[in-house]
């Protein structure tokens, strides 16, 4: 994938955090062929959401009095509280079943798909799918509503590619690069 030329916004214009999607693989994974992902968007209720590239740097000071910082790898990950249980949600459904029979090496196996919808063009947007990211519910509850926050830990083995327009609830379709 070529390096992005421009945002597909107007001059100075603010790019809305709606257009900053997370999606889960709650189907077949994307890299076998026979399979048929099914992406869910994830965050509704979420009021607030990063993805934190949390840099592992290292800096050290010469001989000479000159410091220089070396980047090492970024470790990925995003928290979406309260992310309350909803019906219909397959993932919450499937985190539920993992926690219940403590099927710890599942975490482990999600595909999660960042959707840059202010970068490329109008029903073409830029995206890219971590394999093999981890998920983990921080706990089960809340006061009202029944709750499970979760983290993602993002793997950094991605494949980039493009998503078509999409919408809450609608299928979206990831074409890989």
């Amino acid at each position: 994938m070529a390096d992005a030329a421009a945002f597909n916004l107007q001059d100075n214009q603010k790019a809305e955090r709606k257009l900053l999607v997370t999606a889960v693989n709650v189907g077949d994974s994307v890299t076998d062929v026979s399979g048929t992902p099914e992406w869910q968007i994830v965050g509704v209720g979420v009021e607030d959401s990063a993805i934190e590239f949390n840099p592992d740097t290292e800096t050290v000071t010469d001989i000479l009095g000159i410091t220089e910082t070396t980047v090492n790898k970024f470790e990925t990950s995003q928290s979406l509280e309260p992310m309350t249980v909803r019906g219909g949600s397959k993932l919450a459904v499937k985190l539920y079943n993992q926690v219940k029979y403590n099927r710890m090496s599942e975490f482990s196996m999600y595909e999660v798909m960042q959707i840059h919808a202010y970068v490329g063009s109008t029903g073409s947007y830029e995206a890219e799918v971590h394999k093999n990211c981890t998920l983990t519910p921080q706990s089960i509850g809340g006061s009202s509503y029944v709750d499970m926050p979760i983290d993602i830990n993002y793997s950094n083995d991605k494949v980039h590619g493009t998503v078509n327009d999409y919408k809450y609830g609608s299928t979206i379709t990831f074409t890989a690069l």
